[in-house]
């Protein structure tokens, strides 16, 4: 059994989460430039490069395991608990000053310098209002808004912590790994019907995505890893799980392409989603071992701040590139540069004086300070 103060110094060894959504994000962007800057994916001795060039979207499952982690990980630990109303209340309170300062923030200016308020038709002041109210996930009209399509899983971010409480309390009193066994079914069950009845893979989907209940198991996956975490209950062979992690990553990656190219059924999804999961959950394992030379990458320090501004960069990063018109394939080298260029900087702007304009020091926010003073820093920056 871990002592308290073992307990303690392994909550603090969040950098490893920072590097891991510095990954996540930086394979998201990548996946919205692949299509224009690989528009057909080479062979590679007579292998397709597809799964590999086109599977930056892997990115959006790894933040949903984080973000069950990272939200757990103080209750897990024994640091915060849901003993009442008034602290429900407190969770929802930082939870909407976390997410719906920049959310609005971004979505007023993408409406506003997009020009699509100028005479703009019914579909267009639908989606609007939708957003601005925060309705849009509910709508299959508007659930992935045209401005800024990457906002659906913003809300599936949103609708997993209004049923936090909820499932922390069920933890509690059925237990976790009952739970996850439960969502993990249940979710599965949603891709699998879904698919039978609406067979089109291609992008989110507006009841196994954005609507939550085909991704829940995600989610409650991060929550049990960060359980697992603090009871030390993590198992070994630090060496052989990157490897694994990596196979199991090449036939998902495979078997999506397939059921993208429709050479496989849409059904398989739902169960390849279950491969690439477990995937995932070894790499986060791999990179929270001791001593684990995935780990010590993670560590990098312009990872881990793309993993701090991560919400920043991935709200950003697709009204930059379609303001640019790269989505329409203008994807030069000086376009490209002024999108990287356009992106960081509306990005670490954002960061520092939207997301966290309550902090005083830029330093800590950037991982500037001294080395002394960083595990600070990165303890917030892993927050959720």
């Amino acid at each position: 059994m871990a002592t308290v103060s073992e307990r303690g110094a392994r909550i603090s060894r969040l950098a490893e989460i920072n590097g891991l959504r510095g990954i996540a994000i930086l394979a998201v962007v990548w996946h919205h430039l692949s299509f224009v800057l690989v528009p057909t994916p080479p062979r590679l001795w007579g292998m397709p490069t597809e799964p590999i060039l086109w599977s930056g979207w892997i990115g959006v499952n790894l933040f949903f395991i984080l973000s069950g982690f990272v939200l757990y990980l103080p209750y897990a630990a024994g640091k915060r608990s849901f003993a009442g109303c008034e602290e429900v209340v407190q969770f929802y309170r930082h939870r909407f000053l976390r997410l719906m300062p920049l959310y609005f923030f971004v979505v007023v200016a993408t409406f506003a310098l997009s020009g699509q308020g100028v005479n703009a038709n019914e579909r267009t002041i639908r989606e609007i209002v939708r957003c601005l109210t925060f309705t849009f996930p509910f709508f299959p009209t508007t659930y992935s808004p045209s401005s800024n399509w990457a906002l659906w899983s913003v809300g599936t971010e949103v609708l997993f912590s209004l049923i936090f409480p909820l499932l922390v309390t069920l933890a509690e009193r059925i237990g976790l790994t009952r739970l996850l066994g439960f969502t993990i079914v249940f979710s599965l069950c949603v891709r699998l019907l879904r698919r039978i009845y609406y067979p089109v893979f291609f992008g989110p989907d507006w009841v196994i995505d954005a609507l939550l209940i085909g991704r829940l198991d995600e989610f409650v996956i991060g929550m049990w890893l960060a359980r697992s975490y603090v009871a030390g209950q993590w198992p070994h062979g630090r060496r052989v799980l990157p490897l694994v992690a990596t196979a199991l990553l090449v036939v998902a990656s495979c078997g999506f392409a397939g059921c993208l190219d429709k050479q496989i059924r849409a059904e398989w999804t739902a169960v390849l989603n279950n491969v690439l999961d477990i995937a995932l959950v070894l790499f986060v394992v791999a990179a929270l071992s001791n001593g684990s030379l995935f780990g010590r990458l993670l560590r990098f320090r312009v990872l881990q701040v793309f993993g701090m501004g991560c919400y920043s960069v991935y709200l950003w990063h697709l009204p930059v590139l379609r303001a640019l018109q790269i989505d329409l394939g203008g994807a030069g080298v000086i376009r490209i540069a002024c999108f990287i260029g356009a992106t960081v900087f509306l990005s670490a702007m954002t960061y520092r004086f939207v997301e966290f304009r309550n902090v005083n020091s830029w330093r800590q926010l950037f991982l500037a300070e001294p080395r002394k003073d960083q595990m600070r820093s990165l303890i917030k920056g892993a927050g959720g």
